[in-house]
C-alpha cells in the first residue's frame, strides 16, 4: 500500500476510480434511472423553518407575532423559546396552524428563537412590534411604534439606515441560533466611502449567542445622512437586526433590504407630511447611475431631476423626495447601471416620528403566490399598500386571529403602474394578515403601514412583505461533478 501511495500516477488512478463508483451509484439510486434535465429540480414542502426575532428597544412594550397558514395537515410544531443552547421552558408554542401565535415579549433580553416543522413551517413568517411603555412615546430614544420581520439566518444580509443628525446609535445586533460558531464581517457604506475597522471584520459569535456592535461612530462623521450596512459570514451564519436609535421619539428598526442589484423596489411609502428620503449605496468599485420611478395611486409621477441620479462607487446617497410625492403615497422603483441597494425613510411633518422601508420581492405565481402580515398589535390601525408593475394586481387579505378566526376578507385592487391602499378592519385585539394574490393577478409589491394612535400623536412603523412560500424547488441533480460540488455549500 505504500508503493501505492506514493506513486503519484497510482493515486489518480484510485481517485478516478472513486468517482467513477460514486456517479455509478448515484446513477443507479435516482428514481427514474434517466438523468434529470437542467432546471427541473422538483418541488417540495417546506418542512422546517428558524427565524429570529431581536430584543425590544429599551422602555417598550414588545410583541412577537408568528402566523403559518392552514392548509389541512396539522401535523408539526412550532416553538418560541429563548436562543439558548438548551432552554429549560419555551416562551410560547402553537397550537395548530392558521392560528396567530402572539406572545408578549417585553421582558427578554436577548434574542428569541421560533423553530417550525412539518405544517407549521410551510409559509411561517413572523414580526416584533414595540410600543412605548404605557403608551408614553416622549421617553428619549423610545419609539412610538417600532416594527420588523423576524430574521431567517443567512450568510449575507443588507440594511439600509438613516444617519447622521438626530440619529445616536445604530445598534447592529449579530444573534447566532446554531450549535457550532459563526464568524461575521460588517462593512458599512457612508456619503464619504466605506468603513473599514479592525473592531467589525472577523467577528465571532458563539453558538445561541449575539454580540453588538455600535455603528453610529463611523458614520457619525459623514456629510450625508444615509447609511448601508452588509453582514456577511466566512463561517457559519448569523441572524443581524439593525435598531436606528435616534436622540429623541421615532427609534425604529431598518428592515432587511434587497441585495445589490439594478432593478429595487421600495413598496410602502406612507402619503401625509413630512420628509420622504430615498437611501441608496453602490457597493461595488464603479459609480451608479440611478433612475428613480415614483409609482402612486394616479400612476407614475414624471420628475426629470430623478431621471439620472449619481451614486460614488463603494458609497451612499440619499435623494430628497418631499416634494416630488408632495404627501402621496408610493412606492420606488430604483433603475441602475450597477448593482445598487435602496430602502425609504418617512419622516412625520415635525420630525418626531421615522418610518423605514426596504426594497423586497414581488408576491407572483413563481413565488407561491402568498404572504402575510404576521403582527398587528391591538389598537393598531393597518392600511395595506398594493403596487402593480407590469400587470394589474388583486390582493385578498384575511384578518386572522390567535384562536384562527377570521375576519372578512378585504380585496385590494391596483391597476397596473399604479399603488392601491386600502385601511383593514381587523378584530379587536391583535391579529395577522393572511395574503394571497387573487385569480388571474399579476405580481404585486407590497407593505403594511402600520399607525398607532391620531392626528399629531399618531406614530408610524412599515413592514414590508415578503413572499411566504410552502414550496421550494430543489436543485436539479445530474450526473456531473458541478451537481456535486454546488450541492453542498449552498451559497
Amino acid at each position: 500500500m505504500k508503493l501505492i501511495v506514493q506513486n503519484r500516477f497510482a493515486l489518480l488512478g484510485l481517485v478516478a476510480l472513486a468517482l467513477a463508483a460514486l456517479f455509478g451509484v448515484a446513477a443507479v439510486t435516482r428514481p427514474d434511472g434517466t438523468p434529470a434535465a437542467a432546471g427541473s429540480g422538483e418541488r417540495v414542502r417546506v418542512e422546517s423553518a428558524l427565524r429570529v426575532c431581536p430584543p425590544p428597544p429599551d422602555g417598550t412594550e414588545a410583541e412577537a407575532g408568528a402566523f403559518t397558514p392552514f392548509e389541512g395537515d396539522e401535523e408539526g410544531g412550532l416553538v418560541l423559546e429563548p436562543n439558548e443552547e438548551d432552554p429549560h421552558v419555551p416562551l410560547a408554542e402553537g397550537d395548530l396552524p392558521g392560528q396567530l401565535l402572539a406572545e408578549d415579549v417585553s421582558d427578554v433580553e436577548g434574542a428569541s428563537v421560533l423553530r417550525a416543522s412539518g405544517a407549521f413551517a410551510a409559509g411561517l413568517d413572523a414580526a416584533v412590534t414595540a410600543r412605548a411603555e404605557d403608551g408614553d412615546a416622549e421617553d428619549d430614544g423610545a419609539p412610538g411604534l417600532a416594527a420588523v420581520g423576524c430574521a431567517e439566518p443567512g450568510w449575507s444580509t443588507w440594511f439600509t439606515a438613516t444617519s447622521g443628525d438626530g440619529v445616536e446609535e445604530l445598534r447592529l445586533r449579530l444573534a447566532n441560533p446554531d450549535d457550532s460558531a459563526a464568524v461575521a464581517t460588517v462593512e458599512v457604506y457612508a456619503s464619504d466611502g466605506p468603513v473599514s475597522d479592525s473592531s467589525v471584520r472577523g467577528v465571532r459569535v458563539e453558538p445561541h449567542a449575539e454580540e453588538v456592535l455600535e455603528l453610529a461612530e463611523f458614520t457619525e462623521a459623514s456629510a450625508g445622512d444615509a447609511a448601508a450596512v452588509h453582514v456577511r459570514t466566512s463561517s457559519g451564519r448569523v441572524a443581524p437586526s439593525l435598531l436606528v436609535e435616534r436622540d429623541g421619539p421615532g427609534t425604529q428598526w431598518a428592515p432587511v433590504t434587497g441585495r445589490p442589484a439594478r432593478s429595487q423596489t421600495v413598496p410602502g411609502v406612507p402619503g401625509g407630511g413630512g420628509g420622504r428620503t430615498l437611501m441608496l449605496a453602490a457597493p461595488g468599485d464603479d459609480p451608479a447611475e440611478v433612475r428613480v420611478r415614483l409609482v402612486t395611486p394616479d400612476g407614475e409621477a414624471e420628475v426629470e431631476a430623478l431621471e439620472a441620479v449619481d451614486v460614488p462607487p463603494a458609497s451612499t446617497t440619499s435623494v430628497d423626495l418631499e416634494n416630488p410625492l408632495n404627501g402621496t403615497p408610493a412606492t420606488v422603483v430604483v433603475e441602475s447601471d450597477r448593482p445598487v441597494v435602496a430602502g425609504m425613510a418617512a419622516e412625520r411633518e415635525g420630525g418626531d416620528d421615522t418610518a423605514l422601508t426596504a426594497s423586497v420581492p414581488a408576491l407572483s405565481g413563481a413565488s407561491g403566490g402568498a404572504g402575510s402580515v404576521p403582527a398587528v398589535p391591538d389598537g393598531v390601525s393597518v392600511d395595506l399598500a398594493v403596487a402593480a408593475m407590469e400587470e394589474d394586481a388583486v390582493v385578498i387579505a384575511t384578518p386572522v386571529s390567535p384562536d384562527g378566526t377570521t375576519g372578512d376578507p378585504v380585496r385590494v385592487e391596483a391597476g397596473a403602474g399604479t399603488v392601491a391602499e386600502e385601511e383593514v378592519d381587523g378584530p379587536d385585539g391583535a391579529y395577522a394578515l393572511s395574503l394571497e394574490l387573487g385569480d388571474g393577478s399579476g405580481a404585486a409589491h407590497i407593505a403594511a403601514v402600520l399607525t398607532d394612535g391620531e392626528g399629531e400623536d399618531r406614530r408610524t412603523a412599515v413592514l414590508p412583505v415578503r413572499p411566504s412560500p410552502s414550496e421550494v424547488r430543489l436543485p436539479a441533480v445530474t450526473g456531473g461533478l458541478t451537481a456535486i460540488s454546488g450541492s453542498g455549500g449552498g451559497r
